[in-house]
């Protein structure tokens, strides 16, 4: 009887345990994270969150609302805001959850939702910043030509090239290739898809040559920036070693062609009056000339 009693009491408690255990699988693991560093964390997060959302949709209403600042070079800024913006709402909320909470509560629609919008904005951001860096290197090195052909039409055929380009990265594992929709140990997950071929043109796409041509870029704009600064300081310099030797001609009365002269055969009184008044007119004239022209 007491073998009996020592079986049933055995296999109860193991029953218990396996009830609990199947409990706890169903209901998901707690967070890895104990209750004041969620806090902490979610806090953080949640500020990084409000305070993107602020940044973005004012940089949107100052370019809406200021005149001055509707202008085409500003199209892809806005766009810029927008993509971020997206990030901050569509995104990083759901993150935040995914993040505290240690798994996916929203089921595999919203997996996929929530994947396609993140590899969206933040594809169509890069891209932003790769386009606003070609714009910016054709307004320095061919400002003139480059200031005709910087219209609205074509500012927002730039913007519309951006977020096809973010939608052809994003969308192929919704309608093709199909995302992560894992369980580990009962617990779900969402992920972007792994497939390699598509790892490694997503990763083209949206970082690496959107890198490389932006490195490339700026690079070329600080050669262009350092050379039009170098050749303005060279004018500048020339402009007033001309106008400070035109005012000390002045000054002394003889101009540089007189002054030669003079001191190669002194004329006589009368000559040398009507000449160094002549030649301090012509000088004088020509100095009125260069001050206009570099202070005007």
């Amino acid at each position: 009887m007491d073998g009996v009693n020592v079986t049933a009491a055995v296999y109860e408690h193991s029953n218990e345990t396996a009830v609990v255990r199947n409990a706890t699988t169903a209901a998901g693991p707690p967070s890895t994270y104990t209750a004041l560093e969620a806090f902490t964390i979610g806090s953080v997060l949640f500020l990084v969150i409000v305070v993107t959302i602020v940044g973005n949709v004012l940089v949107c209403i100052a370019v809406c609302l200021v005149r001055k600042l509707r202008r085409p070079c500003n199209y892809l800024l806005v766009s810029l805001a927008v993509s971020d913006l997206c990030v901050a709402l569509l995104v990083m909320p759901m993150a935040l959850l995914y993040l505290v909470l240690g798994k996916w509560p929203f089921g595999t629609f919203m997996c996929d939702l929530w994947v396609s919008f993140d590899v969206l904005s933040c594809t169509a951001s890069i891209l932003n910043l790769c386009m606003i860096s070609v714009d910016r290197y054709y307004a320095i090195t061919k400002p003139l030509e480059y200031g005709v052909k910087r219209t609205p039409r074509r500012m927002l055929v730039c913007v519309s090239l951006v977020w096809l380009g973010a939608a052809c990265i994003s969308l192929p594992p919704v309608l093709i290739l199909g995302n992560e929709h894992s369980t580990v140990d009962g617990v779900p997950h969402c992920t972007v898809c792994q497939n390699f071929g598509y790892q490694i043109y997503a990763t083209l796409g949206s970082f690496y040559i959107p890198l490389t041509v932006m490195i490339t870029v700026y690079y070329k704009i600080f050669r262009a920036a350092r050379k039009i600064v170098l050749e303005e300081r060279r004018a500048q310099s020339h402009l007033e070693n001309s106008h400070c030797y035109l005012e000390i001609s002045v000054k002394n009365g003889v101009g540089p062609v007189e002054s030669k002269i003079a001191a190669a055969a002194p004329p006589e009184r009368g000559q040398h009056d009507h000449r160094a008044s002549s030649s301090a007119s012509t000088v004088t004239t020509v100095s009125i000339y260069i001050y206009i022209y570099i202070y005007i």
